[in-house]
């Protein structure tokens, strides 16, 4: 029996032992898992067979895809077709003509090499391949499997060239097919940004790209002439409306001052080791756009996304025209052996030899080009010299009367403001409050002062808190000096459970003084205590704004505003809540702008202006399929239109109406900021910056102010509504809604 139960043990053993051995992965899963990291969309699927097309000497490719590509992707070029006896190699992993070692590389001259295409659209989708060689007397159409294998061949009718047809993308990645099904159309659109780079840099080349849809609507894409020249490929894509906006830049030998920005020197009569050509639009107001859709890179004619170029060329653009994004063609041409294309599996991302001599070359000749034009600024017209020179001080804002005292040192203004002790900074700080009062963009310049204060502030809360029943309110506003001291408080008064204005307060007096308060301060924080838990680090200045805000994000739930308990107001402008043993201070004007921002964003319908005649719009075919499938997205921003589906494509769409405001003005560019939007966002709900500017300004004008008194169930209320608020972190403009103040736990408590 024991020589039994020996040899079951060995055996468990060895079959436990077998389940854990490293073994090699299926040659068939292996090819599955690669391809899925292959072709990562739809674009990148058209993307490879046009690169093949391109390679292969194609002058025509026609793109032909059935309901968005989600059933039938065919290529077709006239190109030089494929010789009988390279079929079966066609689509093999890594088989390929282009390359037969790894140096090779260095002078990679074609838009494929890898051999990965094929063999990954095989395992991903049904493929067939029709193609003739000019050898050839007859085309042959070949059927493949998942694996590559020829598993059909039959002979039939075709002109030099090769089509590629894809059934079913995705059809063996049933998650990946579900979800390309769920975003075909934010799919399709991405596809044809891609195509229109192709379109734009390769000259000679007739492209044509049709979409029929599963009730048989034929709708062309694009449609391209061939030209020679960049420019008339622009005129076939965008319209003559976009050339004639655009300027050409030419090289320019960076200064010393961008080379030493760069950290790089150039010698005397040193070659810049590469040219470009470079498109973008005029600073002029008008001429840009509103958005980034139109920006087009390109390394030796091969579509890239460099993104350190691309973020200099933004930046250089709104340096000169503020609002808005330039149209951006830039092709680099340089050698073969400065560039690694063989980055990423889509070749999208570059390494590019010499980098900075190329941000510091295009910075320098966009500049040259840049500021020949007129600059302008839109300034309000607000003459402050009198108020300047009277050294009197506003008390609430433009519309109100001057004071005749001047500040007082003991106000909270005052306190938060400790700059010089002139007449001159006091009326300067009392502008500030003017416009502090009035303006909510410039409220958050509290926050940057005031830091040391809140911190003071709230120790005091947090002495205050193990003896205070969590049900009353602390006021914070209420601290009272008694003497003209600047660096002392004699005495600090907090007021519990605020009653109305016409009844009396009760005050408890604390024997605290300024120092005892920095002692506490100063004190080491308790980090080191293991049984402490810090959650939130970031300080309360604004460049900690975007790490506070991933804190906060990270650390607190919707659900867990309605579980803070409200501590109170400080300062007529602030509301102090608690939530476990950690204190947050809440901007109760931000908090409720916010909120009331995202309701106009959501139920908001803006009235129309009808035109009397209806203007046509030229959009592009894929931008035109966007406005027609999002049509009440647009009619509830108050834009109106009338489609001809009869017309020819890029001429369906007329506008008759568009949203009226007393204060801003609509036009194309606004529904053309609303497409670019879609294309990102797919079919959600959205609104144009004018419009969300204007819900902005309502939601500011109707939010509890700065300087107004809660009571314990409006506080309740506001800190409630955080919970409903999509993004709770930052006002319309930009303001921070809400930071953490300190962890109880991190402070010591007195014997």
């Amino acid at each position: 029996m024991l020589e039994e139960n020996s040899i079951k043990t060995s055996v468990d053993n060895t079959l436990e032992s077998n389940c854990n051995l490293i073994k090699p992965i299926n040659r068939e899963v292996v090819h599955k898992i690669c391809s899925g990291q292959v072709v990562l969309s739809l674009a990148i699927a058209v993307k490879e067979l046009i690169e093949n097309s391109i390679d292969a000497g194609g002058t025509r490719i026609d793109v032909y895809l059935r309901e968005y590509g989600s059933d039938l992707i065919e290529i077709s070029d006239n190109g030089t077709g494929v010789l009988e006896k390279d079929f079966e190699a066609l689509t093999l992993k890594h088989y390929t003509s282009k390359i037969r070692e790894f140096n090779d590389l260095v002078n990679i001259g074609t838009l494929g090499f890898r051999g990965e295409a094929l063999s990954s659209l095989c395992a991903l989708s049904d493929l067939t391949i029709v193609t003739k060689h000019s050898t050839a007397e007859l085309a042959t159409k070949i059927t493949y499997d998942k694996n590559g294998t020829i598993t059909n061949k039959v002979t039939t009718a075709r002109e030099n060239g090769t089509t590629v047809m894809l059934n079913k993308l995705f059809s063996t990645l049933p998650v990946r097919r579900k979800d390309f099904l769920k975003n075909l159309k934010r799919e399709f659109n991405k596809m044809c940004q891609l195509l229109y780079a192709y379109c734009l840099v390769s000259k000679g080349i007739k492209f044509c790209c049709t979409n029929v849809s599963d009730k048989g609507l034929k709708n062309t894409v694009v449609a391209t002439e061939g030209h020679k020249n960049v420019r008339e490929n622009i005129i076939n894509i965008f319209g003559a409306k976009q050339i004639s906006s655009l300027v050409d830049i030419e090289i320019t030998i960076p200064d010393n001052d961008i080379l030493n920005d760069y950290g790089i020197n150039l010698k005397t009569g040193e070659e810049i080791p590469f040219t470009f050509e470079f498109l973008i639009s005029s600073v002029s107001h008008g001429n840009g756009r509103s958005s980034t859709d139109r920006q087009f890179y390109f390394i030796n004619s091969r579509p890239c996304e460099p993104t350190r170029l691309m973020k200099l060329v933004n930046e250089i653009y709104k340096q000169y025209n503020v609002n808005q994004y330039p149209f951006v063609f830039l092709n680099i041409i340089t050698k073969s052996s400065l560039v690694d294309v063989n980055v990423t599996p889509d070749k999208r991302q570059i390494f590019l030899e010499n980098e900075k001599i190329l941000l510091a070359t295009v910075k320098a000749s966009l500049i040259k080009v840049f500021k020949s034009f007129p600059s302008t600024f839109k300034m309000q017209n607000l003459d402050v010299s009198h108020i300047i020179s009277s050294g009197k001080t506003l008390e609430r804002g433009i519309k109100r009367s001057i004071s005749d005292g001047p500040v007082k040192k003991g106000s909270i203004l005052d306190r938060f403001k400790k700059r010089t002790k002139t007449e001159e900074s006091i009326t300067t700080s009392s502008l500030k409050s003017m416009l502090v009062k009035n303006s909510p963009e410039v409220l958050d310049e509290i926050e940057k002062d005031c830091d040391k204060q809140l911190r003071m502030l709230i120790d005091i809360a947090c002495k205050l808190s193990p003896d205070k029943n969590s049900e009353n309110i602390v006021d914070f506003h209420t601290i009272k000096k008694e003497n003209n001291s600047e660096d002392s408080i004699d005495d600090v008064s907090i007021c519990l459970d605020q009653p109305p204005h016409d009844t009396i307060q009760k005050f408890i007096p604390l024997n605290i003084t300024i120092d005892d308060i920095k002692a506490v301060l100063n004190k080491p924080k308790m980090e080191e205590n293991k049984n402490i838990k810090i959650r939130f680090r970031s300080e309360i200045v604004p460049e900690s704004n975007k790490s506070a805000e991933d804190e906060l994000q990270k650390q607190i739930a919707k659900y867990d505003f309605k579980k803070m308990d409200v501590i109170g107001q400080f300062n007529l402008g602030f509301i102090i809540t608690k939530l476990n043993n950690d204190l947050f201070i809440v901007d109760q004007h931000a908090t409720d702008e916010k909120y009331n921002f995202e309701q106009l964003q959501i139920s908001s319908v803006i009235d129309s202006q009808i035109l009397i005649n209806p203007k046509p719009l030229e959009l592009t075919a894929g931008n035109e399929n966007i406005l027609i499938d999002n049509i009440d997205i647009f009619k509830k921003n108050g834009f109106s239109f009338k489609i001809d589906e009869s017309a020819p494509c890029t001429k369906k769409v007329a506008v008759t109406a568009f949203p009226v405001s007393k204060n801003c003005v609509f036009a194309k560019d606004d529904i053309d900021e609303m497409i670019f939007m879609l294309q990102e966002s797919g079919q959600t709900m959205c609104r144009p910056s004018k419009i969300r500017a204007m819900f902005a300004s309502r939601a500011c004008r109707k939010s509890v102010m700065i300087g107004k008194h809660l009571s314990k169930s409006d506080m309740r209320c506001l800190i409630d509504h955080m919970g409903d608020i999509d993004q709770p972190w930052n006002c319309p403009h930009g303001r921070p809604t809400m930071r953490h103040l300190i962890n109880l736990d991190l402070i010591e408590n007195k014997n």
